[in-house]
């Protein structure tokens, strides 16, 4: 009996090209999925805009001696004000008053209230606070320091502008003795100036309301992120 020949299928060939042509083009696409989804996600992303390169010692207004660098691996809230303000600290008081209400509880939170006055005691920043609701609250600081450090570090590190003293005779008060920032300024877990510097109290209402809604925003996204470790932390340089 003579040995036949099987016809040759072709079919034996190309079905086999043709499921891995189909296999890279599903791992292609899923791959163009993936980085449409990063792009999208980097979008949101807070951007960076600095970093407390330095660490600085302040006068909480219970007297204790405290350390910003303390507060490494939580999320900073920090705004420039003073107790006899007749202008706009009030307004930023209350703003992240209801910011803070809506995360009470939250230990990855902690607001900063910077008094740029150096005649502002911790009495009188206590008096403040309760005049706020929060004297008890150890997740909100009010601080004071020796006044050019604490002036270079907030313009240096968070980025304020400078502080202009006020002549006496464009003063609305006494106590009128400065034009500040009064923007807010939001840093992550890892000692990083993040989104931007929030105008809440801008003249403009419209604009007012996209800066307050920014940052509660951003301050979502800072939620989600790793929070940081102690070795992302570096050494505060004195």
């Amino acid at each position: 009996m003579s040995d036949q020949t099987r016809p040759f299928n072709p079919l034996a060939i190309w079905i086999p090209i043709v499921m891995m042509a189909l296999g890279v083009v599903i791992y292609y696409n899923y791959l163009v999925y993936v980085q449409e989804q990063q792009r999208g996600e980097d979008k949101n992303r807070p951007a960076y805009l600095g970093r407390l390169e330095r660490d600085i010692e302040l006068t909480e207004r219970d007297g204790r001696k405290v350390r910003l660098d303390a507060l490494r691996g939580k999320i900073i809230l920090a705004s420039w004000v003073y107790t006899r303000c007749p202008r706009g600290c009030a307004g930023v008081i209350a703003k992240l008053k209801a910011l803070h209400d809506e995360h009470q509880g939250n230990p990855a939170i902690h607001l900063v209230s910077f008094t740029l006055d150096p005649d502002d005691t911790p009495e009188m920043m206590q008096t403040f606070a309760r005049g706020i609701g929060i004297a008890d609250d150890a997740n909100w600081w009010f601080v004071n320091g020796d006044k050019d450090e604490v002036r270079r570090y907030m313009t240096q590190y968070f980025k304020f502008r400078p502080v202009q003293d006020l002549p006496e005779e464009d003063r609305l008060t006494p106590d009128d003795k400065y034009i500040h920032d009064l923007r807010v300024v939001l840093v992550d877990a890892r000692g990083h100036v993040r989104g931007s510097l929030y105008d809440l109290m801008n003249a403009d209402p419209e604009f007012a309301k996209y800066w307050d809604a920014q940052l509660r925003k951003d301050l979502a996204w800072l939620l989600k992120e790793k929070p940081a470790q102690p070795a992302d932390a570096p050494e505060p340089k004195n």
